[in-house]
């Protein structure tokens, strides 16, 4: 009887109906360690003080998070109340649930990615209530009436904020070569196949350049002229851009807090409009496209000019009752870049393949 060699079975890639711990074993044991350590920074940030306000005649109110919005909902201030609930309260307990969900309990892929597409680009929303705490430290910057002063809550929401982001986007990257192992996204037809958008699509493609180059002088005003001005008794008449309320946070002596400001609305921003320029105006071939607005999109998650329009709309009309301020003309031009910023990506899409599919 002669022997019958079995040739070995070609490997079968992994199925969808898998949960995400177990296809990736112990080479993924640091994401729920990096999501346990968010969510314990986040607790943190909810028990402890926040900030310190002090007002001439009026005694020192320690704020943390949840105390600030019941003490913000009785002195009628209502809408920023309802909102520091949702974005810094609700929403980043809400976020580190859905991606423990999606790594632990979601089995099929189509169910880890839409719950992990729902939460990759509101991430940044929550450092709403951080960038509302920057503006009251620039305006009460060099003032005697008033001071503000953020306690170590403040740092752990940082941390944790920031340590949810960056689980977010690793686990974004999983998803997109998880897609391409399993079919659901292809490569291009042709990688070496050289195009460049603003010609390639003829007035439209020219359309979308002109409004990119508008897009990087609207950001440049937006950076440069002052958005608000204080105007009331007994407070320095102080003028604010973005560049100057950085400043005026360091001169608070919070380097943390300045840096995490000109990160997220300086130089994140840049990269992002010089990249999509850059994307749009030169010749790539279609696999390094892929790739690059991959990257785009990635600086994107961390550029935050929206996140500060929302900051400054909460302080131009709650905060009124606290520092009466003035809008200037700096804030329209904030308003236009983040219009375009989100406008200009849907447009670029419509014409652009590459913009939506996976990089590979």
């Amino acid at each position: 009887m002669s022997d019958v060699t079995t040739a070995p079975k070609p490997e079968t890639p992994p199925g969808d109906e898998v949960r995400l711990f177990r296809r990736y074993g112990a080479r993924g044991w640091w994401i729920p360690v990096m999501l346990t350590i968010a969510l314990v920074f986040n607790i943190l940030a909810l028990t402890i003080p926040f900030l310190e306000l002090s007002m001439l005649l009026e005694p020192v109110m320690i704020y943390d998070l949840p105390r600030s919005v019941w003490m913000m909902w009785t002195q009628g201030l209502y809408l920023i109340s309802i909102l520091i609930l949702g974005f810094s309260i609700i929403f980043p307990l809400l976020k580190l649930l859905g991606m423990y969900t999606a790594w632990f309990g979601a089995k099929t892929f189509k169910r880890q990615e839409r719950i992990l597409g729902l939460v990759k680009n509101l991430g940044k929303w929550s450092f709403m209530d951080i960038f509302v705490v920057s503006l009251l430290l620039a305006l009460t910057n060099d003032q005697w009436a008033i001071s503000a002063t953020p306690r170590i809550g403040v740092y752990f929401f940082i941390l944790a904020i920031l340590i949810s982001m960056a689980t977010s986007e690793i686990l974004h990257s999983m998803m997109l070569r998880l897609s391409v192992q399993l079919g659901h996204a292809s490569p291009p037809k042709d990688p070496a196949k050289l195009g460049c958008p603003l010609v390639s699509f003829r007035w439209r493609g020219w359309f979308i350049g002109v409004m990119l180059i508008l897009a990087m002088l609207t950001f440049i005003a937006a950076v440069g002229f002052p958005f608000l001005k204080i105007r009331q008794v007994m407070l320095s008449d102080l003028a604010y851009n973005i560049l100057e309320v950085v400043r005026a946070v360091l001169d608070q002596k919070q380097p943390v807090i300045a840096t995490v400001l000109f990160l997220s609305l300086v130089i994140m921003p840049s990269i992002r409009i010089m990249g999509a320029i850059l994307l749009w105006f030169g010749l790539f071939k279609e696999r390094t496209r892929r790739r690059l607005y991959r990257w785009v999109g990635r600086i994107a998650r961390w550029s935050m000019l929206d996140v500060l329009g929302l900051a400054l709309f909460l302080v131009l009309t709650e905060g009124q009752r606290m520092i009466q301020t003035q809008v200037l003309v700096g804030l329209y031009f904030v308003i236009c870049s983040i219009l375009l910023a989100v406008v200009l990506p849907q447009l670029a899409g419509r014409l652009d393949p590459s913009n939506r599919c996976l990089a590979t």
